[in-house]
């Protein structure tokens, strides 16, 4: 069932992708004469050209077209006014019709290359998915945590460096997406990344400096400018530890002011108890230590004394074995011909 899900999810994926290009296709048969003209365009037709007076088809083919007022000057004929006009005018719309064209070519092709990419790196995609939701889920819970400590603590400090946390933490995943885009398209809302150059030629000596590999480097600013958010974000998180532990401290002691005598007697007695039973816990587990080693020596110490001073059963066995082994040789060394 699930398997079934993720495959309608990829086909419908697949015709939401293919809807750009299937549209370039229409164009291009409406273009050829078939279906309703959606085709926008300034340029006129040969029946709004006629419409038009001598003075309007002059001024048009002076001003749009670039005529010289000579070359208006010769044409003495409506007819051939219109006839210039109409000719500009159809250059114009193939133009930007051939424009056009290529743009929804290469549109067409890109579209259907992110539908090919997506269909084949649908588990890819997956994976990068849920590793970003645990992300995010991890990050909202612990942002969730540092405001709800503050507001028990009551800490106007602390909120305000967990504020300027997520402002910087903002400004970071807008540089990330600003510098991943920014090789594949352009746009005025990517980060303002400043121009850093590194170019290794320059360390290479004169000529190659002047050569043209000098033209090729490394913008090392968005670097510098995740290096100075990284950093700033560091200091942050130590304020705004440094601000919450100050008012844990403030707010236990206005507590230890305001408790009674059976109170404080009862949490000191509280705490040497839980002091006592870490020293016990802490005995314990020496002792524990202390004779799993000493066991472990005893057997070493054994097993040593067993090899360097064996006892009568091994030393009577290991005799056997050695008149055995002397028998063998003296078998495989005697000659029965002789014997013949």
């Amino acid at each position: 069932f699930v398997r079934r899900n993720k495959v309608r999810r990829l086909i419908a994926l697949l015709l939401l992708a293919l809807l750009a290009p299937t549209g370039a296709w229409e164009w291009t048969d409406t273009m050829g004469g078939i279906g309703p003209a959606s085709f926008q365009t300034n340029t006129l037709s040969m029946q709004e050209v006629r419409k038009m007076r001598v003075r309007d088809i002059k001024r048009r083919l002076s001003r749009t077209h670039g005529y010289a007022a000579d070359e208006l000057g010769r044409m003495l004929d409506k007819e051939d006014l219109i006839q210039a006009l109409s000719f500009e005018e159809h250059k114009e719309r193939e133009k930007e019709t051939k424009e056009l064209k290529r743009a929804l070519t290469t549109r067409g092709i890109v579209v259907a290359l992110v539908a090919v990419l997506v269909v084949l790196g649908w588990p890819l995609w997956e994976q990068l998915y849920a590793v970003g939701s645990v992300n995010f889920v991890v990050y909202t819970d612990r942002k969730r945590h540092e405001v709800k400590r503050c507001m028990e603590l009551r800490s106007g400090l602390g909120a305000f460096g967990i504020l300027l946390m997520a402002i910087v933490d903002g400004l970071q995943l807008w540089l990330s997406a600003s510098v991943l885009l920014s090789w594949f398209t352009t746009s005025k809302y990517f980060f303002p990344i400043p121009s850093l150059p590194f170019r290794p030629a320059q360390f290479m000596g004169d000529q190659v400096a002047a050569g043209p590999l000098s033209k090729y480097g490394l913008n090392v600013g968005p670097m510098a400018v995740s290096w100075g958010f990284r950093f700033v974000n560091g200091q942050l998180e130590s304020f705004t530890g440094r601000a919450l532990s100050r008012a844990y401290q403030q707010q236990k002691k206005a507590s230890r002011k305001q408790e009674t005598p059976e109170e404080r007697a009862a949490r000191k007695a509280a705490r040497k108890a839980a002091k006592k039973a870490a020293r016990e816990d802490a005995e314990r587990k020496r002792q524990s230590d202390q004779e799993a080693e000493e066991k472990r020596r005893k057997e070493e110490a054994e097993k040593a004394t067993s090899n360097l001073f064996p006892s009568e059963d091994q030393a009577e066995k290991s005799n056997i074995e050695e008149s055995r082994k002397a028998f063998q040789e003296q078998v495989e060394t005697l000659n029965l011909d002789d014997l013949d």
